[in-house]
Formats: C-alpha cells, structure tokens, sequence
C-alpha cells in the first residue's frame, strides 16, 4: 500500500467536498486542506481537524498491519495506536481515500 501523499489529499478535497462517515449516509465537509491538517466540519462541529501527522502514521500502521482494516477495531485501535483527535473522521478519510 503507498504511503499517504499529501498533494493527492488536496487535489481528493477541493473546499466543500462531502465526504462520507464511516456508519450511516450522513457526510461531513472537508472546510479546507492545510499543509498540516484537514479541517472539516461537522454536526455540531464547527470546525474540527484530522492532523496530517496523524494521517500519515495510520497510514504506516496500515502498511505494517498493526492497524488491520476491519471495521469493527479500526476506530478504537486508530484511538489506541495513533490519536484519539476525532478517530471516526479519520478513519472515513483514509476510507475515501482507499487505504482499507
């Protein structure tokens, strides 16, 4: 699996993009893609962030197979083994983005 390449993020999330969750149809928006971050909003969520760092650690942890691309584990070990910063919206952007 290739590493998370920052410049595809962007080109993926224009402002404005919907992206789906992880359970259920409801989406949330990716406000903005910065050098160090995926701002997004949802719910009641003005303006939350996903860390590139973050992304990119999952990522690694993915290519490892620390973090195993089942569903049911996926969000409480991203908690666990990387962030507990928002882990069901990050684990829907590496989702959209193709990583499990």
């Amino acid at each position: 699996m290739p590493n998370l390449n920052w410049d595809q993020v962007r080109q993926r999330y224009p402002d404005g993009t919907m992206v789906p969750h992880i359970t259920g149809s409801r989406k949330f928006e990716v406000l903005r893609v910065a050098d160090d971050a995926v701002y997004f909003k949802w719910a009641v969520i003005n303006e939350g962030t996903v860390s590139r760092c973050n992304l990119e650690r999952a990522v690694e942890l993915l290519n490892e197979g620390v973090l195993l691309p089942d569903p049911s584990s996926l969000t409480s070990d991203y908690r666990t083994l990387v962030s507990d910063e928002r882990p069901t919206i990050a684990i829907a952007l590496l989702k959209d983005l193709g990583f499990w």
